[in-house]
């Protein structure tokens, strides 16, 4: 397996020489980031007041609390987990009968300077197919920084959007790598009434920051042999203290010695399963597996009254990507998967393959990565990689309404609303990802080419893009309404060329019914209303192209009743002046469920300028050009849903 360092060369140098001296095992366990302490190359990239997400040492993390933690308010998610489904009789929940997953392992940043609400940049990772996972780990940690990492607010709201959970992460890294059986020994200590007082923190972590689990990775090796039955003492804790997820590596054996079985079997299944204890909700199987290893792992799963699919087998693609070579046939037979759910090390490789790290490239690669086909030539000869989305039913969210998407990937070069530009500066932010189509694309590409749009949006930084000389058939989103009322369905459109378009909706009982929308070269907004049809719900909403030329599709909304207005909530600024600019930490009153707080400030010609949208209740915004020591500040919340509040004006001083 690949190993990640980020430094200068002497670095660089020093992790070749300890790769070469590596024994075997250590060569293809699971290791994590190992970062330096300080990038420099992120020094002096953002404002002197810049939040930070949270990382811990164990003793620091013993010390921590959100009350003497200055950045902790900009590190809470505050989105819940949404429900999903597969169809119209499958809900995904916990009490679901079990389905085969995949759990994306990603690195999205180095551990440190990693700012808690978004980048005024592009060129950072953004992730599109959702639709495809059930979990997401923030992958991180280093034995120079901190071995625990919760995942960062923005990663957690646009994953509970989807309605995947998300996951942070304790790093026990190997002793070549600067890994400290002390580590290992702080983290099990336990009074004497049998509590575990870090268990008890990450359950406090997870709670204020509100993400959903921890994925315990322990490699670090010449531990005692008693710390294996007492680390599973302490996920026995853990378990009880809390409904939170646990997902555990296959590294630490029960006697506490690391050795990567590959497999389920007697030297690790109790941190799987012990006796009617269920220790881990995912079982993270190394990568060396043959088909049998998965075939015995099922078949112990099943023994132990388990799912197998709550064993994921690894594939490591962190230096490839879609090019790696993958042992697809003992994961997927007959076309769907087979013995095991497939755990994804480093899926954040299709930025890091990217000569550019333009969003068009990543997605370019992601797509690839996902939906397979491509060839890879290798010395054996050429493979296909096979992906994911033809194995795995997508999930789905909309199943309830209201319902809006602009198609935003949570990052842009602008930010437009209602196809005027608001802000001509570089964004990223996932906490405004809007829920990208279901499907991304099942077209013929030699009709259509069907992709995301990074130069044009309605409202956001995006917009979908279908251009080809053919006809053709594009699903977009899986669907679960109910059409008990009337259900109004709102596209927002242009068009290029001689092409015509209809929208349609595939209904439960097969019915089809279709809307033509009319041509326009500038953004249009469509109003259709699809009658009453009594037991029967909307189980996909997609377009039709015809003729040749592009189409642009900004917006899809749908509601069945007309949506209250969001109360704009009163705020309070904390301002920190530099020269000619200004840095600002937004604190609103109130926050709503599913409500967003859009911000601008009022420039030298009198223009609204949006400096950003959050659903948080603490938001930062840095370098705001003031002249005078004044500024003009508007906050307008707006729903999930797309209804809007009031308009909140402020006038601050910002000389202060």
């Amino acid at each position: 397996m690949a190993y990640l360092f980020v430094g200068s060369l002497e670095n660089s140098n020093l992790y070749l020489l300890l790769k070469m001296n590596m024994n075997k095992e250590i060569l293809v366990c699971l290791v994590g980031l190992c970062f330096l302490t300080k990038i420099n190359a992120q020094e002096g990239k953002y404002g002197e007041n810049q939040p930070y997400s949270s990382y811990w040492f164990v003793k620091e993390l013993l010390k921590w609390s959100p009350d003497n933690d200055i950045d902790a308010k900009f590190n809470i998610s505050q989105v819940a987990l949404a429900s999903r489904f597969l169809n119209d009789s499958t809900d995904l929940n916990d009490n679901a009968q079990k389905v085969p997953g995949i759990i994306a392992l990603m690195a999205p940043h180095t551990t440190n300077f990693h700012p808690s609400q978004g980048f005024s940049s592009v060129k950072q990772y953004a992730f599109p197919f959702w639709q495809q996972i059930d979990y997401f780990v923030q992958w991180g940690g280093s034995s120079n920084e901190g071995i625990i990492v919760p995942p960062t607010a923005f990663w957690t709201d646009a994953a509970h959007k989807n309605g995947v959970k998300s996951i942070g992460t304790v790093f026990f890294p190997p002793n070549v790598y600067g890994g400290r059986e002390e580590w290992v020994y702080e983290f099990l200590e336990q009074n004497e009434d049998g509590s575990f007082p870090v268990a008890d923190k990450l359950i406090e972590v997870a709670n204020t920051y509100n993400f959903d689990g921890w994925f315990i990775n322990q490699e670090t090796y010449d531990l005692d042999g008693e710390v294996g039955a007492l680390m599973q003492q302490f996920i026995s804790y853990y378990r009880t203290q809390s409904q939170l997820k646990l997902v555990w590596y296959d590294a630490m054996i029960a006697d506490s010695r690391v050795i990567w079985q590959d497999e389920l079997n007697n030297h690790n299944q109790m941190y799987f399963q012990k006796g009617d204890k269920s220790m881990s909700d995912v079982f993270f199987i190394n990568f060396r597996y043959n088909e049998v290893n998965l075939e015995d792992s099922k078949a112990l799963a099943q023994e132990l009254g388990r799912s197998e699919w709550d064993l994921y087998a690894g594939i490591d693609v962190q230096s490839k990507s879609y090019k790696t070579p993958v042992k697809w046939d003992a994961l997927y037979k007959d076309g769907k998967p087979n013995n095991t759910s497939i755990g994804i090390y480093w899926s954040n490789a299709t930025f890091d393959i990217s000569e550019s790290k333009t969003p068009a490239d990543v997605y370019a690669n992601e797509q690839k990565f996902w939906n397979g086909g491509s060839s890879i030539e290798t010395r054996f000869g050429s493979r296909t990689w096979l992906g994911f989305a033809d194995y795995f039913e997508p999930r789905s969210v909309i199943n309830e309404l209201p319902f809006k998407t602009n198609f935003n990937y949570g990052l842009g070069h602008f930010y437009n609303e209602h196809g005027n530009t608001v802000s001509k500066n570089e964004w990223h932010n996932l906490s405004i990802q809007d829920v990208l189509p279901t499907w991304q694309f099942q077209v013929d590409s030699t009709k259509v080419k069907a992709s995301i749009d990074f130069e044009d949006s309605y409202t956001g930084g995006s917009s979908l893009l279908f251009e080809g000389t053919e006809d053709a058939q594009i699903p977009l989103y899986k669907t679960k309404i109910n059409l008990d009322k009337n259900v109004k369905l709102n596209v927002i459109s242009k068009t290029i060329g001689t092409v015509a378009i209809e929208v349609y909706a595939q209904l439960s009982n097969g019915e089809v019914l279709t809307y033509p929308l009319s041509s326009s070269s500038s953004w249009r907004k469509h109003k259709i209303t699809i009658p009453v049809h009594k037991n029967i719900t909307i189980s996909k909403i997609g377009i039709y192209k015809r003729g040749n030329g592009s189409v642009y599709l900004g917006e899809i909304s749908m509601h069945a009743v007309k949506e209250s207005r969001p109360l704009t909530s009163s705020f309070t600024v904390k301002t920190f002046a530099g020269e000619n600019k200004v840095e600002l930490y937004v604190h609103f009153s109130s926050i709503e469920k599913n409500v967003y707080h859009n911000l601008y400030y009022i420039n030298a010609k009198n223009e609204r300028v949006w400096l950003g949208k959050t659903p948080a209740q603490d938001f930062y915004i840095s370098h705001i050009p003031t002249k005078n020591g004044m500024l003009n500040l508007e906050v307008q919340s707006e729903s999930f849903g797309g209804a809007k509040g009031k308009i909140i004006r402020k006038r601050v001083n910002v000389s202060q």
